[in-house]
């Protein structure tokens, strides 16, 4: 059997709004933020699957989401900070806008950012955290964009590092002992 997890990407925020580079900044949701993840929800109650955990990074916005979609899912646990899923750190970028040219600075290295070969070995170690605390679970986790197409980006070869993410959208994967596995990742 595998366990299967649910990466829910935090609501939107005033800076994602302004199409500000966020990481470890600890911006809480807007309204429309609190309104989407009542939505996600729904998108999650639609998946007919059982839910075991629920995980957060421990910012702001995700921990507010998880709040709101645990108590819309009338969820009975007790939600479980996991540092791990943390956002990651842009270093000198943080506060700047989202566009191709910080991208490309990305990629180069700016003072105290987390490269992409380190966000990547994060994420699949803390997914496989999960699973070795977690087997034959269901897990809701609600995390950030970067920690989740850090995910992406090392499980699918061409993977699109640069694609949106949308706020609140769903990343189904499914780890066993072996492997971890995409069933589905929204995108915009």
């Amino acid at each position: 059997m595998a366990t299967k997890i649910c990466l829910i990407r935090h609501g939107q925020t005033d800076w994602n709004k302004q199409k500000l580079i966020q990481g470890r900044i600890d911006n809480p949701l807007n309204e429309v933020g609190r309104e989407n993840s009542k939505l996600a929800a729904s998108k999650i109650t639609s998946l007919n699957i059982t839910w075991d955990e629920f995980l957060s990074s421990p910012l702001k916005r995700a921990y507010e989401t998880a709040q709101i979609i645990k108590n819309e899912l009338n969820f009975n646990k007790e939600i479980i900070i996991i540092p791990n899923l943390t956002e990651r750190e842009f270093g000198e970028l943080e506060g700047k806008k989202v566009c191709q040219e910080n991208y490309a600075l990305m990629e180069q290295g700016v003072k105290g950012l987390e490269m992409l070969p380190e966000l990547q070995n994060r994420a699949v170690n803390t997914i496989k955290e999960i699973y070795k605390t977690f087997p034959d679970k269901s897990v809701l986790v609600a995390t950030h964009s970067q920690f989740i197409k850090g995910l992406l980006s090392a499980l699918i070869k061409d993977f699109d590092f640069t694609c949106v993410l949308r706020n609140n959208s769903l990343t189904l994967i499914e780890v066993d002992k072996e492997n971890i596995k995409v069933i589905s990742y929204e995108k915009d």
